[in-house]
């Protein structure tokens, strides 16, 4: 009798982006490895022509079509869409995001081995289809992430979630109450916890445009600072053992130009203000704005701070 459960589930969050998600079921369609479901979840809301392409196309591939009832937003549409998957491995891929070649998926089923519970690749950002950077970081640098998951906090060097493969039944989920950290926080804890890979080449094509959230969050502080101190409160103290996690906090600081505690308290939402983020915005606030925009000098100012208020 066949195997009628599929070794992967190629996982889509769509909304609305009709011509990125045209991109990537065709780099599906391209796939050679062949032994995977599609599962897509709308979150359009009354735009119907994500609905209409998928009822007017023929796939050679199994494909279940979810549409949100009401829009649920990133990342709820990706914790929907993993609640249909039924393949041993959950294959997540943003709509603007592709495959960047046939033996993409292949390749990550070839790095399937016993014991390893997520396996990671790296990506091209590209935008309209022409390359702007290899994001792809050498095999040492992912295993100095594997030892210190803490350095993502201050620079997500792994990439978007469309870079992952992920074993069905990790309990642990992305938290829905994150947008533009959600990513990283989500890796943190993965590689505190369980076993991970990577393939050091750009399996996946990233899709860089007007439309991705980060450009909303970016400098935002009504999202950047209750997510910010969300994941700060979850690891206390802790994190500022980490140098490249208390520059993270310094550069913010300053690059929204907080000058004192009402400031980021005014964008809290009732969050509780770590005693080190207090002493940061209190520094800070001795050292004229013109100076603290100067990388060398803010970076000296940063090391002094820290040499200080270093946990132990």
């Amino acid at each position: 009798m066949p195997n009628t459960i599929p070794l992967i589930s190629i996982c889509i969050p769509a909304y609305k982006r009709l011509n990125y998600l045209k991109r990537l079921f065709a780099s599906i369609e391209n796939q050679a490895y062949k032994d995977f479901e599609v599962v897509i979840t709308d979150d359009s809301g009354e735009d119907d022509e994500v609905e209409k392409f998928i009822a007017d196309s023929n796939f050679n591939f199994t494909l279940r079509y979810i549409k949100n009832e009401q829009p649920l937003g990133s990342p709820r549409n990706w914790l929907e869409c993993f609640k249909h998957a039924k393949g041993e491995w959950i294959k997540i891929m943003h709509d603007d995001d592709y495959f960047t070649h046939s033996g993409s998926l292949n390749l990550f089923v070839e790095n399937i081995q016993h014991g390893i519970d997520c396996i990671f690749s790296g990506y091209k950002l590209v935008d309209d289809n022409e390359i702007i950077k290899d994001m792809t970081i050498k095999m040492s640098k992912f295993q100095k992430i594997i030892r210190i998951p803490m350095n993502l906090f201050a620079s997500n060097i792994i990439g978007p979630p469309s870079v992952m493969l992920f074993k069905r039944g990790i309990e642990d989920q992305f938290d829905d109450r994150l947008k533009w950290i959600v990513d990283w926080e989500f890796y943190i804890r993965l590689a505190s916890k369980y076993r991970l890979s990577y393939i050091p080449e750009p399996l996946i094509s990233v899709g860089h445009n007007d439309t991705q959230i980060t450009n909303s969050c970016f400098l935002n502080p009504e999202i950047e600072i209750p997510e910010t101190l969300i994941f700060t409160n979850k690891y206390g103290n802790s994190l500022f053992k980490y140098a490249l996690a208390y520059d993270a906090w310094w550069r913010l600081i300053r690059n929204l130009k907080f000058r004192n505690y009402s400031q980021i308290l005014n964008y809290s939402k009732g969050l509780s203000i770590n005693l080190n983020i207090k002493k940061m915005i209190h520094f800070q606030s001795f050292i004229p704005y013109h100076l603290l925009k100067i990388g060398f000098i803010s970076k000296i100012l940063m090391i002094i701070s820290y040499s200080f208020n270093r946990i132990k």
